[in-house]
């Protein structure tokens, strides 16, 4: 049986039993910004960098990217990169790359509540909303007012209850805060200042700060 997230992004050709990553790459995202705004992202933030392979994939496609992350990683985990190739995500290794993003400057080890307010085209979150408690995340949020767009992906109740229907159970970094339905994030988003969507091609929360009105 195919795992859950195989199901849930198959346009990403991803395969969960040998360990790849569960993401959106940059270049689909940015695909989103275009169709927005009618120009590509120049800046790109990432939310929850990992091994930094988001941001090097970023880099790659031109886009000045960098990213935070709270955890550090083994030399295994960390020298593990995936790339674009020909429509499908590879993996290979190219090497150390998160003490390289590091010593760039590319990548900081702190939490997005130690950071003062992002200031990108493009912000990405990858399952890092869910955890937080609620307060909390209101000001995860209004760390973001000063982006353009953020695309965010995560567990949501939905997710949970298809997985547990074909008996899996969706694993997580950290301890979860926050688990609730599309409906309830979009909501959120709303409240705290952005106009937001689900992006069922992307599998996405897609959100603009409400600013771009006035």
């Amino acid at each position: 049986m195919p795992h859950y997230y195989d199901i849930k992004y198959p346009h990403l050709q991803y395969s969960y039993s040998e360990g790849t990553m569960c993401s959106v790459p940059p270049k689909l995202l940015a695909s989103v910004y275009k169709s927005h705004y009618g120009k590509k992202p120049k800046t790109f933030f990432d939310c929850g960098a990992a091994c930094g392979a988001i941001v090097k994939m970023a880099l790659d496609y031109g886009m000045d990217a960098r990213g935070i992350d709270i955890k550090t990683y083994s030399d295994t985990y960390s020298s593990r990169i995936v790339h674009w190739d020909n429509g499908h995500l590879r993996v290979k290794y190219i090497g150390n790359n998160l003490p390289q993003l590091i010593s760039s400057g590319r990548i900081q080890i702190k939490s997005i509540l130690d950071c003062k307010p992002i200031k990108a085209d493009l912000v990405y979150c990858n399952g890092i909303l869910t955890y937080f408690d609620e307060p909390t995340l209101e000001t995860v949020l209004g760390k973001f007012q000063n982006t353009n767009m953020i695309c965010a992906i995560h567990n949501t109740t939905e997710d949970y209850n298809i997985a547990r229907q074909m008996g899996q159970e969706l694993g997580t970094c950290q301890e979860l805060k926050t688990i609730q339905p599309n409906d309830w994030w979009i909501e959120k988003f709303n409240q705290n200042g952005f106009d937001a969507k689900f992006n069922h091609w992307l599998r996405c929360f897609v959100a603009i700060p409400q600013r771009e009105r006035t």
